[in-house]
């Protein structure tokens, strides 16, 4: 994107050097923004839901949420390496045409995600004005696709406004939770069973693993030079941070009134603590949501240009990604007007369903990245249509996360359908974990005879070349 652009044009192209801006502080900013929204509260009400105490939701929540953010955070230090969005490095991994299918799994996510932030921002508005929910949900998906439409730099200015904003509304609903609840007995009462646990970690941890197919997309506009520990530690926090705040109110209200939903409990709470703090929550909580909704549609549609592109060139323009955007747009909208009116169910299922299509990849890619080829990418050959080096399928990626997959399968726990593994043990879901280790081990063990000298020369060579008539930069780290 160049400093003269008013609408953004770059979508899965390599970011150069002298578009590069950004500070390690602004990304904190930012991904503390990603998780505040009123969808989190649904995450941490999941234990309760089940029967399982405060204190140890609390517990689970803690534990799930560190588990997810870690394999999220360590995506944040590819961007800057790379200067390229999350998914269209998959190609590595997948080849050109085989990164397919992660890739229309990433894309599918983020559209879907776009949908329940456009239900639960129409919701919060209509909590504290008009019962029209058409209307809102309209409006938001039209704003949320113009913001989008702009751009990153706009999309990293809001964010950090809105950071400020979202953190003294939390601050303050934290002390309408303290002077509002019996928080004491709260914590002493409910008892502890390993599946309702069981569930509240794995939604915890599986709301942050969703997150890593977009982190890329933002880093990458950070300077090549920047410190990729910092990068992570900037994820991590920010994410970990707001998860944690936001779903722990949430478990609180869940336990507190489990007949209401949580988001006309976080109001009525906010309200019975005066000033009004209940229904300005509601207005803030639809701007968060309009503004991660936007952040769903830009990712979605860096997605879903990645994955045409691999079939035929096309340049990556204003004009195109506008045109995606809108497409995109029309067609979240109408989901939106025609799902139920059961959030935190359609949420519930569309999360392990997510889940389970992310987790092999997420694998996959970490595991290539620092422990298989450690960072060393020809950026040239990533971005040719054919696959350069990487070519148009890659065996040892497609098997590993079908195996990853496959072996998910006895484990899953959903409306759906229960796997025999699961249902054994009461329908807890482990199938998060057991996904990760099958497909990074998988994946080391088909890699291990895969001599990458050639390679290696291959990518000093591609350093060389230019894309877009700028210089590329590759990691310099060895085996």
């Amino acid at each position: 994107m160049q400093h003269d652009e008013v609408v953004e044009s770059r979508s899965f192209d390599y970011v150069p050097q002298n578009a590069r801006h950004g500070t390690v502080r602004h990304q904190l900013q930012f991904w503390f923004m990603v998780n505040a929204t009123l969808i989190t509260l649904f995450t941490g009400a999941v234990g309760p839901l089940y029967g399982l105490g405060l204190s140890w939701t609390l517990l689970a929540l803690f534990l799930g949420s560190v588990f997810g953010t870690m394999f999220q955070a360590f995506h944040g230090a590819q961007g800057p390496k790379m200067g390229l969005p999350q998914m269209i490095q998959s190609r590595v991994q997948f080849g050109s045409r085989g990164s397919i299918l992660p890739i229309a799994a990433a894309t599918i996510v983020q559209f879907g995600f776009a949908i329940f932030y456009v239900q639960t921002g129409a919701a919060a508005l209509v909590d504290v004005s008009v019962n029209q929910t058409a209307p809102f949900q309209i409006g938001l998906g039209v704003a949320a696709v113009v913001l989008a439409i702009v751009g990153y730099r706009m999309l990293l200015r809001v964010e950090k406004f809105a950071s400020y904003i979202m953190l003294g509304n939390l601050v303050l609903l934290t002390v309408a939770a303290f002077a509002v609840l019996p928080l004491t007995s709260m914590l002493s009462e409910g008892s502890f069973a390993w599946v309702p646990f069981l569930a509240q970690f794995g939604a915890a941890a599986t709301y942050q693993i969703a997150i890593a197919p977009i982190v890329s997309d933002y880093t990458r506009y950070l300077p090549a030079n920047i410190s990729g520990r910092a990068v992570s530690s900037a994820v991590f926090g920010g994410t970990l941070l707001s998860a944690l705040w936001i779903e722990s109110l949430g478990a609180v209200l869940a336990t507190a009134f489990p007949e209401t939903d949580v988001i006309t409990a976080i109001r009525d709470m906010g309200n019975e603590f005066g000033f009004g703090l209940g229904s300005g929550t509601m207005v803030i909580a639809a701007g968060s949501c309009l503004i991660t909704c936007s952040l769903s549609f830009y990712s979605g549609s860096v997605s879903f240009l990645s994955a045409l592109e691999a079939f035929r060139p096309i340049k990556s323009t204003a004009a195109l990604r506008s045109v995606t955007l809108v497409i995109a747009g029309i067609a979240v909208i109408i989901a939106a007007l025609t799902l139920p009116a059961d959030i935190l169910g359609s949420f519930a299922a569309f999360l392990s369903i997510l889940g389970y299509f992310l987790i092999p990849w997420t694998a996959v890619n970490l595991t290539d990245y620092y422990l298989v080829r450690k960072g060393v990418y020809s950026i040239t050959d990533i971005l040719r249509p054919d696959g350069g080096i990487y070519g148009r399928w890659s065996r040892a990626g497609l098997i590993s996360y079908a195996l990853g997959f496959a072996a998910m399968i006895p484990f899953f726990s959903t409306a759906l359908y229960v796997g025999p593994v699961a249902a054994a043990m009461d329908k807890a879901d482990l199938a998060f974990a057991v996904g990760l280790a099958v497909s990074s081990v998988s994946y080391l063990l088909l890699t291990r005879s895969t001599d990458f000298r050639a390679e290696l020369d291959v990518v000093r060579r591609a350093a060389l070349n230019t894309v877009g008539q700028h210089e590329l930069q590759t990691s310099t780290i060895q085996h």
